[in-house]
């Protein structure tokens, strides 16, 4: 693995953070707490996602980002052949092959998993292969014996055959249970047979009862519909003959009524004939009486016309009162109207003056205004001019003769300096003069002038002759208005007057009470027999049309007397009995019962059949069952074998790893060890408890230094990395060293970085982080990591060296 490129966002302390990585031995200094170890964090994220962050997505973010900003990690690295660009935010993550535009993952998950397959590596064993820590280099000193063993299992993956051996054996003991299970719960065969065998005499039987009821139902079936018909035909008939019966009702109860009709048809054509004479012998009264009622109706028109000409008179009286009201007012209007053009003109002379005087007002006020103002401005002018000089005059005098001339910038001596100081006494006693003057001109011109005061009284006056006049105006347009609204009054009531005399000669004379009296006392005493013969005219008009009904009236009794007898005929033809009906249903209703008890008894044959079926079906699948039971346990017996030898496989297989690795991992880190001291010591023995021996020329060294101690902690550890590796099928190209100098004195961190020199061959890139300060010219790159109070995010910037004429130069990296 290679690492190009790393860039971080709002990740941790970093706000934007881009890094550049090349080969060779980089180092990244910087204080604790910095945010070193937050890029080897950065670097994990892209690749797994959170599982290899620490916290929240929210305590991932830069505390002082906003609450959506996004978080965002960009990785480039090589691997093998190919190079890759993972994109990682929060929510999000894209994975790129090759420089291409396209990801070819584009969820978090996916590219998760697809970058586990390319390394090859779950997060632990990507960590425990390129990462190398301080506490990771004595971690083993620290542990117990069987510890020791455990924990370089886990590290190579050896603990996943004993989780395979484990779930090979819960897998064994689930089969010894069910193995139990179907030895415990199988039947007995033959007696299952035996009892398939008495099924199937049961069933034989049940089918036969269901033969012999299926024929029983069908021939009562048949004999049901051989007198079907016959009891249909009667059925039919006595439908027929029982409408005839209503039609003979229906016939009957029209004979009566129609007898009816004629007797009251003949009693009211007497009573029209009787009612006819006598109103012959009431006619001579009746005439007298629309004589009589004509003339009192000649007299009630008389007297609405007396009424309605006594009602107009009083209109009038009233129209002639108004009309002397208003000619009154008319008057006194039109003298009011008349003053309107005096009051016009005196109200123009007003205002033309009022605006001379507004004019005349504003042009001295705005004079005197000024004035105060300019004399104001000076006075404030000639105060801080007067502050200024006696400031310049204070600042000589406290110079004194040895100080500079403010006007030449020279020494001023004695005879200068008292020739300036009489300057600026000049100069204050002539602004202190003007300032009293313009104080004094500032007090007079406080108050408004005489003038501008008469003038003030001036307007007041003339807006009080305009405000009169104005309203003298508007009182002497209202009378005009007045005026005219009157005119228009006494026109309408002249017209009104007009109308009413014209009503009044459209009206007739002539009414007279008495007459009237005397014409209504005959129409009253007339009245009765003319009411008398109004009721009886109406009855004898029904004459002719009672008549006319009775004829019709005959015709329907013939008629309907003629229905009746031919309905008495045609049932006297049907010969239907209620006996032969009655004795053909009785029969039809026990044929239709005796077909029901043979239906029932089919189904009961059938559903017992069924039954018998169902039975013999049970037996034969509890056979079945029976049979892939047997083949079931056979079945398990052989996957149980199986898992006996898988268990005993993967024992051995652990057994043979675990003596394996002690020597394989011996002779790696013998390997690296001859690398990094020169062939001084070329091998290493690990014992049953792995604890670690050097020896030099075949013998063992028990007693060597604190570095040497620290180195072969260091080259196991390299040992163990390229184990993992080399399982997982990545070359071991890449080293990141996260404090490892721990408590080392300066000598002996020289010596792990000239030791980590000798390496390089093996490590082409190596990427030391460190705290220390001392290591940095030892480096090929170094970028350094400090957090930037101001800002509140870490900064990397890139020391870069230079001749010792130029001096060095540090390159931003980070934004």
């Amino acid at each position: 693995m290679r690492l190009h490129r790393l860039r971080l966002v709002n990740f941790r302390q970093h706000r934007d953070t881009d890094i550049e990585f090349g080969p060779g031995l980089t180092g990244i200094i910087g204080p604790n707490g910095a945010g070193k170890s937050t890029l080897l964090e950065a670097i994990a994220w892209a690749i797994y996602g959170m599982e290899a962050a620490r916290g929240t997505r929210d305590s991932i973010r830069w505390r002082r980002a906003k609450p959506r900003s996004e978080v965002h990690v960009e990785l480039e690295f090589g691997l093998g052949p190919h190079e890759y660009r993972v994109v990682r935010t929060l929510y999000g993550a894209d994975l790129y092959l090759d420089g291409a535009p396209q990801p070819i993952a584009t969820t978090l998950n996916e590219v998760s998993s697809r970058l586990t397959r390319v390394l090859g590596m779950s997060r632990d064993e990507f960590f425990n292969t390129y990462f190398t820590g301080q506490k990771e280099l004595a971690l083993m000193a620290t542990m117990k014996p069987t510890e020791r063993g455990q924990f370089l299992s886990r590290l190579l993956g050896y603990d996943k055959l004993r989780l395979a051996q484990e779930r090979v054996r819960e897998r064994r003991n689930a089969l010894k249970g069910e193995l139990v299970g179907l030895e415990a719960g199988r039947p007995d065969r033959a007696a299952l047979a035996s009892e398939r065998e008495r099924r199937a005499a049961a069933r034989e039987e049940a089918g036969r009862r269901l033969a012999e009821a299926t024929e029983a139902s069908e021939a009562t079936r048949a004999a049901s519909d051989l007198h079907l018909p016959v009891f249909r035909e009667l059925s039919e008939l006595r439908d027929r003959y029982s409408a005839r019966v209503a039609d003979r009702r229906i016939a009957e109860d029209r004979v009566r009524q129609v007898v009816e009709h004629i007797a009251r048809l003949q009693a009211e054509h007497a009573a029209a004939a009787a009612a006819q004479a006598e109103l012959e012998s009431l006619a001579t009264a009746v005439a007298e009486y629309e004589r009589q009622r004509a003339a009192l109706a000649e007299q009630d028109a008389l007297a609405s016309d007396a009424a309605r000409r006594d009602t107009f008179e009083t209109q009038l009286a009233e129209i002639a009162k108004q009309r002397v009201e208003l000619d009154l007012r008319l008057a006194e209007s039109r003298g009011a109207a008349a003053e309107a053009l005096d009051v016009v003109e005196r109200l123009e002379a007003d205002r033309r003056e009022q605006e001379e005087a507004e004019r005349l007002h504003g042009e001295r006020q705005a004079a005197w205004v000024r004035e105060r103002q300019d004399a104001e401005s000076k006075r404030d002018g000639l105060r801080e001019q007067f502050k200024d000089l006696q400031a310049q005059r204070e600042r000589i005098v406290a110079a004194g003769e040895s100080g500079v001339c403010p006007t030449c910038g020279q020494s001023l001596g004695a005879e200068h300096l008292r020739s300036v100081l009489e300057l600026l006494d000049a100069q204050i006693a002539e602004v202190t003069m003007n300032g009293r003057y313009f104080a004094s001109r500032v007090e007079q011109l406080q108050d408004p002038p005489p003038e501008l005061e008469g003038l003030d009284e001036r307007r007041r006056q003339l807006a009080e002759a305009v405000e009169r006049g104005a309203q003298a105006l508007a009182v002497a347009t209202r009378s005009a208005e007045e005026a005219i609204g009157l005119e228009k009054q006494l026109r309408r009531l002249d017209e009104r007057s007009a109308r009413i005399w014209q009503e009044i000669a459209a009206l007739r004379p002539g009414y007279d009470v008495v007459r009237r009296e005397t014409i209504r006392r005959a129409v009253a005493a007339l009245e009765p027999r003319a009411a008398r013969a109004q009721r009886l005219a109406a009855e004898a008009e029904r004459a002719a049309r009672l008549a006319g009904d009775l004829h019709e009236a005959e015709g329907r009794r013939a008629t309907s007397v003629e229905r009746l007898a031919t309905v008495e005929r045609e049932l006297a033809a049907m010969a239907f009995t209620e006996e032969a009906y009655q004795a053909a249903a009785r029969e039809m209703q026990r044929l239709e019962e005796a077909w029901r008890r043979a239906d029932v008894d089919e189904r009961v044959a059938r559903a017992e059949l069924d039954a018998a079926t169902f039975r013999l079906r049970d037996v034969e699948r509890a056979e079945q069952e029976a049979l892939a039971r047997a083949a079931r346990a056979a079945e398990v017996q052989g996957e149980l074998r199986l898992h006996n030898e898988l268990d005993r496989a993967l024992g051995d297989l652990r057994t043979e790893l675990n003596q394996e690795m002690r020597p394989e991992l011996a002779a790696l880190a013998a390997e690296f060890l001859a690398a990094l001291t020169d062939g001084r010591y070329d091998e290493i023995d690990l014992d049953e408890e792995y604890r670690v021996t050097v020896l030099e020329d075949g013998e063992p060294q028990t007693v060597i230094s604190g570095g040497e101690e620290d180195l072969t902690n260091l080259v196991l550890r390299f040992a163990v990395s390229q184990m993992i590796a080399d399982r997982s099928g990545q070359p071991l190209t890449l080293l990141v060293l996260d404090e490892i100098f721990g408590s080392l004195d300066e000598p002996r961190r020289a010596q792990v970085v000239h030791l980590l020199r000798g390496l390089e061959a093996r490590f082409p890139q190596v990427v030391l982080i460190t705290h220390i300060e001392g290591v940095r010219e030892s480096l090929d790159r170094v970028l350094r990591v400090r957090y930037d109070e101001a800002s509140g995010s870490a900064v990397v910037t890139e020391e870069r060296s230079a001749p010792p004429t130029l001096g060095g130069a540090d390159a931003d990296v980070a934004a």
